[in-house]
């Protein structure tokens, strides 16, 4: 059995100090190995600094599309959630009136011209029915304020007041939800006189900045 060049298989001092099956298989270790590094290609050429430079051009602009798609969802996202969290918030105060048999109110809580509900809200239980937070009366919860892209209301309604029955105080109340974007979709939240709310997509346009969801 003719050894590998180099190895010390081939030596007849190693051949008639090991089994004949272990030289067996030492040998086709070895061989195999041998054959392995006879593979292995010769040095490559590198890139030349025109292909770097075009090659990292075309990576700053795929980057640019992917951020602004990523910009886009994240801002959608952001709607969506505020929309989701302000009825949730709806719910709580129609639930927490019908459960506790006395008026509930979802409050604007920095109310300002074009953005009622932006500057956050807070749900607490009108007692004594005056339609005032009065010092004592339950503060249910509260929503810290949104991002400043995010607008909710006109400024007309501040207040949304639930009766013992669930129903609103005052009839039907309708609350949009945009963004200061007017590229990006918005919401019609309609809270029905029985107290129920309905949400409809309303799809974005280019325009000018918006200063009021209305």
């Amino acid at each position: 059995m003719k050894g590998v060049p180099g190895s010390v298989i081939g030596d007849s001092h190693a051949r008639n100090s090991e089994s004949g099956v272990s030289q067996n298989v030492a040998y086709k270790v070895e061989q195999t190995v041998s054959k392995m590094i006879q593979a292995v290609p010769g040095r490559q050429r590198g890139f030349t600094l025109i292909e770097l430079l075009a090659t990292i051009a075309i990576l700053v602009i795929l980057s640019s599309i992917a951020a602004t798609g990523y910009s886009t969802s994240v801002n959608n996202n952001r709607l969506y959630a505020s929309q989701n969290e302000f009825v949730g918030y709806l719910a709580l105060a129609r639930n927490e009136a019908a459960r506790r048999g006395v008026p509930v109110m979802l409050t604007a809580a920095a109310p300002t011209t074009g953005n009622a509900f932006g500057g956050g809200w807070t749900v607490w239980v009108d007692t004594n029915g005056n339609g005032t937070f009065d010092t004592g009366e339950p503060l249910l919860r509260s929503h810290e304020a949104l991002a400043p892209s995010i607008l909710i209301g006109d400024g007309t309604t501040t207040t949304i007041s639930f009766n013992p029955t669930g129903f609103l105080t005052a009839g039907a109340v309708d609350v949009k939800l945009c963004a200061t974007d007017p590229t990006l979709p918005s919401f019609d939240i309609s809270i029905q006189a029985n107290g129920l709310t309905d949400v409809a997509d309303v799809a974005g346009a280019a325009g000018s900045p918006r200063t009021s969801c209305s």
